[in-house]
C-alpha cells in the first residue's frame, strides 16, 4: 500500500468503505449484468447489487487502523473477483463505463421506483464511486463535521478522478460521473445546516416535493449515514489503487476529526462558490487549478492539495496516518491521477484491452 502508519497517539475515530465497481465479460469485453449472481454467489452481506446489473458493490468492516482498513479491501477486491472469474467476469474500478452501453436495472422496488422517477437520466446511469464512512458521537458531532468539510471536498474529487470517458466519448472531464451525478436534484455541496433539526427539516421537505424518495436518496457531497452512526463523504470516484482508497478514507477521518473537534477554522464560502470548485475538480481533476479551500482563490492542484494536508495535518499525525496520506498523495499529483491515465491507455471506442491497470481483485490491482 506504500507509506508508514504510526501508532496512534489518540483513540481513533472508524472508518468503514464502500466501492463500487463494474462487471465486465472477459469474453466479450463488455459489460456485464452478473451483479445479482455474484452477490447470491458470495452469501455475504459486504459483497451487494448495486442499482444496475453490471456493478457490485463492497462494504468494509469499521476500521480503527488504515492497516486494517488495507487488508479488508484487500480481501473484499479478491474475494469478488474470484467470484467474477467463476463466471467469466472481470471487475473493474472505473467512476464510469469508457464505452457505449444501455445498463440492466437492478430487480428491486425502490430500484424500480428510482428508474421510473428519474426516467432517462436513471436509464444510462452507470456509475461507480467509493464512499467513506467515518464515526461521530452523536448526529451533533455531525452536523459540526458536515459544516466545516463542506469546503475541502472538491480537493478529494480532483485526487481520485477517475470517469473521462461516456458513452463511446472524451468527455472532456477528469470525473464524468461527478458531472452525471449532479443533475440529480439533491446532489452536491450543500448548505451550513447549524444544527440538526434544520438539517431534518430539509430532508423533510426534499422528500414532501419528491426529490427523494427517503433520507438515503440525499445525495449530498457529504451527508449524515442513514444507516450507520457516521458522517458519509460520497465525493470520489472509484480507484484503481486501493492504496490511494485508503490515503482517502484517512483523510476523510481526518476532515471529520479535525472539524468535529474544533481544531479546525470553518470557511465562510458559500455554496455557489462551492458549487463552482466542484466543477472545476470533476472538469479538470489535478490537471489545472482548483479552488483553495482556505482561501476561495485559484491555485495550481498541487497547493490545492497542500492546503488540505495542512488541514488535516494535526489530525493525520494524532493517528499516525500522515506519512502514508503524504506519500500517496504525492504520488497521484506526481502522476495526474487516474483519469489521466485512462486518457493514456484506454480507447473509449473499444475499452477492454486498455483496462488492464484497471482490472480489481488480483488481476490488476
Amino acid at each position: 500500500m506504500g507509506g508508514r502508519t504510526l501508532e496512534p497517539a489518540v483513540t481513533p475515530r472508524t472508518v468503514g468503505v464502500e466501492e463500487e465497481f463494474l462487471l465486465v465479460g472477459a469474453t466479450t469485453g463488455e459489460p456485464v449484468p452478473l451483479g445479482p449472481r455474484l452477490a447470491a454467489d458470495a452469501a455475504d452481506p459486504d459483497i451487494r447489487t448495486e442499482f444496475k446489473q453490471e456493478q457490485v458493490e463492497i462494504t468494509s468492516r469499521p476500521c480503527s487502523s488504515m492497516a486494517e482498513l488495507a487488508r479488508d479491501l484487500d480481501r473484499l477486491r479478491r474475494r469478488v473477483g474470484e467470484l467474477a472469474a467463476a463466471r467469466d467476469g472481470l471487475v473493474v474500478a472505473s467512476g464510469t463505463w469508457p464505452g457505449a452501453h444501455d445498463p440492466v436495472p437492478t430487480e428491486s422496488e425502490r430500484f424500480t421506483r428510482i428508474a421510473h422517477e428519474f426516467g432517462h437520466l436513471a436509464e444510462h446511469q452507470l456509475t461507480c464511486g467509493t464512499h467513506v464512512h467515518v464515526s461521530v458521537s452523536s448526529p451533533e458531532e455531525g452536523i459540526v463535521a458536515l459544516d466545516g468539510i463542506r469546503p475541502w471536498l472538491s480537493v478529494l474529487t480532483a485526487l481520485t478522478a477517475n470517469s473521462p470517458f461516456w458513452q463511446g466519448r472524451d468527455t472532456g472531464h477528469a470525473s464524468f460521473r461527478s458531472v452525471v451525478l449532479s443533475q440529480l436534484p439533491t446532489a452536491g455541496p450543500t448548505q451550513v445546516w447549524n444544527d440538526v433539526d434544520t438539517y431534518r427539516r430539509a430532508a423533510t421537505q426534499i422528500i414532501d416535493v419528491g426529490g427523494a424518495f427517503d433520507e438515503g436518496m440525499l445525495y449530498y457531497d457529504a451527508r449524515l449515514s442513514a444507516r450507520y452512526p457516521t458522517v458519509e463523504v460520497r465525493v470520489t470516484d472509484v480507484c484503481p489503487d486501493p492504496g490511494v482508497a485508503v490515503a482517502v478514507a484517512a483523510l476523510c477521518r481526518a476532515l471529520v476529526t479535525t472539524m468535529a473537534e474544533g481544531s479546525g477554522r470553518r470557511s465562510d464560502l458559500p455554496t455557489s462558490t462551492l458549487r463552482a470548485a466542484a466543477w472545476r475538480a470533476a472538469r479538470h481533476g489535478l490537471a489545472d487549478r482548483l479552488v483553495d479551500p482556505a482561501t476561495g482563490d485559484l491555485v495550481t492542484a498541487a497547493l490545492a492539495v497542500e492546503s488540505l494536508l495542512r488541514a488535516t495535518r494535526e489530525s493525520l499525525e494524532a493517528v499516525g496516518d500522515l506519512a502514508l496520506v503524504r506519500e500517496t498523495v504525492d504520488r497521484v499529483v506526481r502522476e495526474g491521477g487516474a483519469a489521466r491515465r485512462q486518457r493514456g491507455e484506454v480507447d473509449p471506442a473499444a475499452p477492454a484491452p486498455g483496462l488492464r491497470s484497471f482490472l480489481v481483485g488480483g488481476r490488476g490491482d
